[in-house]
């Protein structure tokens, strides 16, 4: 389930998408984890699927970069968001961990930046955590 989502999802989307992005010289934002960094206990398939990302986003990057087509890796450290909950509600925001806005902002400041700019990874982590 995990790889269905997280590795061949987006490689299938991205595949569909692919000639719409070099026509419109697009930028595909793929959300990696800081798992695609470094491994941890009790995660090999969460952290070997956010490493198949970051590998599939390197590669994008070196075949789609003649296109003009900018490919980035954004890596969230915990966001306080539903992803474990298993009834989905949304946890309540700790003011020391990340949210979604915070990521939202990211991407919002890596689309902004003018064409001539390629930022493949930025890595996000919250100042401190605990």
């Amino acid at each position: 389930k995990v790889y269905n989502t997280n590795v061949f999802g987006l490689s299938l989307l991205t595949q569909e998408l692919l000639p719409s992005l070099k026509t419109s010289k697009g930028t595909i934002i793929n959300i990696g984890s800081t798992a695609s960094q470094k491994g941890f206990a009790s995660g090999s398939v969460y952290a070997s699927s956010k490493f198949a990302v970051r590998a599939l986003t390197q590669s994008w990057q070196a075949e789609l970069r003649k296109h003009n087509v900018r490919v980035c890796l954004v890596n969230p450290s915990e966001v306080t968001t539903a992803f474990n909950n298993t009834d989905r509600i949304e946890r309540p925001i700790e003011a020391q961990k990340l949210d979604s806005n915070d990521i939202a902002h990211t991407i919002v400041s890596v689309l902004e930046m003018d064409d001539k700019v390629f930022i493949p990874e930025v890595t996000v982590w919250a100042t401190n955590p605990f």
